[in-house]
């Protein structure tokens, strides 16, 4: 009875195989080396009717230009396909617009200068040589005038002469928008 590692017991370890017993690794040993074959000499040759040195150079360089005309058509069918999409999308007529600043400045100053109105909402749609616009204004109830009671025009705004000229008349909000002349 042993005791070790803290465990009790009776079994005595297995003795380990004598050295004798196993067998050393066999080693396989050329008395002399296998026969080299006989290549072919230098003087006999084969003879090629065509040089085939250059023709894989010229079959990258016919590819390359293969690859850049398709490349090439490519570009030209993505440029047709936007500027296509860019001129469908252009304004047409009746479409709402955004105008320039110099515009809006001009609508707004018509209203306060001969109209005696603020503006306040402004839309601006395209027609065929000038802008349309639909224009809210404030009411006034101080004044007895229905015309002051009205909060919408409708305005014409043309290029003349390098200056815009604005053309407003009152509208009800019932009524289809329309510029009068």
């Amino acid at each position: 009875m042993k005791f070790q590692k803290g465990l009790l017991s009776d079994r005595v370890p297995d003795q380990p195989a004598t050295p004798a017993a196993v067998e050393p690794p066999t080693v396989v040993v050329w008395d002399e080396a296998p026969p080299v074959k006989a290549q072919a000499s230098a003087a006999t040759q084969v003879f090629v009717e065509k040089e085939r040195l250059f023709e894989t150079l010229e079959k990258e360089t016919s590819n390359a230009r293969k690859y850049l005309t398709v490349f090439g058509v490519v570009v030209l069918l993505v440029i047709a396909i936007g500027a296509a999409i860019a001129y469908l999308t252009l304004p047409g007529v009746g479409d709402r617009v955004r105008v320039p600043a110099e515009v809006e400045i001009a609508v707004r100053d018509h209203f306060l200068i001969k109209e005696k109105r603020t503006a306040t909402d402004i839309i601006f749609y395209q027609c065929e040589g000038y802008y349309g616009a639909r224009v809210g204004v404030e009411t006034r109830t101080d004044i007895p005038n229905p015309l002051f009671r009205i909060d919408t025009y409708s305005t014409r705004v043309a290029a003349r002469e390098g200056q815009w000229d604005t053309a407003a008349a009152p509208s009800s909000p019932p009524t289809e928008f329309a510029v009068r002349k």
